[in-house]
C-alpha cells in the first residue's frame, strides 16, 4: 500500500527549513543540500518535491506570501468595506519577530540581480494577486479609482517591510498602525469626494 503524504504539509516543512537557512547563512546559502541538513534529510527528500533551488526559493515565497494573502483575504469577509480596508492595511504592515525574518527572505530574494525565470514570474504572480486583493478592498468602498488607490496602498505596504528590515527598532507597530490608518482615511476620503 502507497504512503500517503500530504504534499502541502511537506512543502511548508522545506519552506521553514528553507526560511531557517537564508536567516543564518543569507540568500546565498539557501542550497537543496543546506535545506535537506536543515531538516535532517536527504537531498532526495527535497527533490522528491521540488526539483531545483529556484523551486525551493519560489516553494518559500509562496510560503510567505499565502499567509500574507490569508490575512488580506480575511478582510473581504464580513465587516464594513472601510473596516475591512483598515484592518487588512494593519494586517499588511504588522511584524513580529516572525514577520522580520520573512520580509529579511522576501527583499532578500527581490535584491537579487538578474533573478531566474522561475523566480521571475513567481514575484510577477504573486505582485498581480495582491494587487487584485487590495483593488477589490479598495472597490467595495465605492472609490472612483480602485486601481490607483490600491497601488498606492500596496506600495506603502511593501515600503513598511523595507522599512522593517532597514531599521526595525523605529518602525514600531504603533507607528506602521497609525501610517496605515492615515493612508485608509485618505483613500476613504477620496471614495466620498
Amino acid at each position: 500500500m502507497p504512503i500517503r503524504v500530504d504534499l502541502e504539509a511537506r512543502r511548508g516543512e522545506i519552506a521553514v527549513a528553507t526560511l531557517a537557512v537564508a536567516a543564518r547563512d543569507s540568500l546565498s546559502g539557501v542550497t537543496i543540500r543546506s535545506v535537506a541538513n536543515e531538516l535532517g534529510a536527504s537531498t532526495t527528500f527535497i527533490t522528491n518535491y521540488l526539483q531545483t533551488r529556484s523551486a525551493v526559493l519560489v516553494n518559500a515565497l509562496r510560503h510567505i506570501e499565502s499567509s500574507w494573502l490569508n490575512e488580506l483575504e480575511a478582510e473581504l469577509v464580513g465587516s464594513e468595506p472601510g473596516e475591512s480596508l483598515r484592518q487588512a492595511m494593519r494586517s499588511a504592515v504588522r511584524w513580529d519577530d516572525e514577520e522580520l525574518l520573512r520580509a529579511h527572505f522576501w527583499i532578500a530574494v527581490l535584491a537579487v540581480p538578474h533573478r531566474d525565470e522561475e523566480v521571475q514570474r513567481h514575484l510577477d504572480e504573486s505582485n498581480e494577486a495582491f494587487m487584485a486583493v487590495f483593488t477589490k478592498l479598495v472597490d467595495r468602498c465605492g472609490h472612483p479609482e480602485p486601481a490607483a488607490a490600491a497601488d498606492r496602498l500596496l506600495l506603502m505596504a511593501q515600503g513598511a517591510l523595507v522599512s522593517i528590515v532597514e531599521t526595525p527598532h523605529e518602525w514600531t507597530n504603533e507607528r506602521l498602525v497609525s501610517i496605515a490608518d492615515s493612508a485608509v482615511a485618505a483613500v476613504l476620503a477620496e471614495a466620498t469626494e
